[in-house]
């Protein structure tokens, strides 16, 4: 009798401890969830790549502001070197602004008509990559409004493009103002070349944030 007392208490004890087991199982105890901070090398690598992307981004404004002054002697090129050839060659030439196409014609006026005959030699050249003539919003470097990109007192519409003819004594036709730009919504980026009309001299402005700043001497 005791050992079948004895026998019938350990099976209790068993299933007692094997339904504990089940409801462990079913019912696991509530974990602790631990917060913590940013750790000093997390927050020193967070701070070198905001540097990184700094670095970055100040080399490529500076680059336009150079491809913008590489845009300007670039015309100044042409137009110093539609003069030099008025006064080599003793023919006129017109220069002519393609503000759509940003580009400069050039005619050597064989005849020295002020127009465009089909015996003329005439050539394009494009401005610099991405460069574009633009009316400048912060207005001319005499302190006038512009109404345009190519501005001048007596500019000449040769073939419906505003320009200005190089003379044999390498003066110019008119006075001219050529405003180009990289980025219209970036006023640093502007660029003006202005031409005396007396001795076709070409300077180059440049927009320093408050004032039109003469870049040649």
């Amino acid at each position: 009798m005791r050992a079948n007392n004895h026998t019938s208490f350990c099976h209790d004890a068993r299933r007692m401890r094997e339904a504990r087991r089940r409801r462990r199982a079913h019912h696991p105890p509530p974990s602790r969830t631990h917060r913590r901070g940013f750790s000093i090398i997390e927050l020193l690598i967070v701070m070198v790549l905001l540097a990184i992307l700094a670095t970055m981004a100040i080399p490529r404004a500076r680059t336009t502001a150079y491809r913008a002054d590489a845009a300007a002697l670039l015309a100044r090129t042409l137009l110093q070197h539609a003069q030099r050839n008025a006064i080599t060659r003793q023919s006129n030439v017109i220069v002519s602004f393609d503000t759509v196409y940003a580009r400069l014609r050039l005619v050597e006026d064989y005849n020295n008509n002020d127009t465009l005959n089909t015996t003329d030699r005439v050539s394009f050249r494009r401005l610099e990559e991405g460069a574009r003539f633009a009316r400048p919003p912060m207005g001319r470097v005499g302190g006038a409004s512009a109404a345009s990109a190519v501005e001048g007192t007596a500019l000449r519409t040769v073939s419906a493009l505003p320009g200005v003819i190089f003379r044999r004594d390498g003066s110019a036709s008119s006075d001219l103002e050529l405003y180009l730009t990289m980025r219209a919504t970036v006023n640093t980026d502007y660029r003006a070349l202005i031409v005396s009309p007396t001795t076709g001299r070409v300077d180059v402005y440049k927009w320093g944030g408050s004032s039109w700043i003469r870049t040649t001497q």
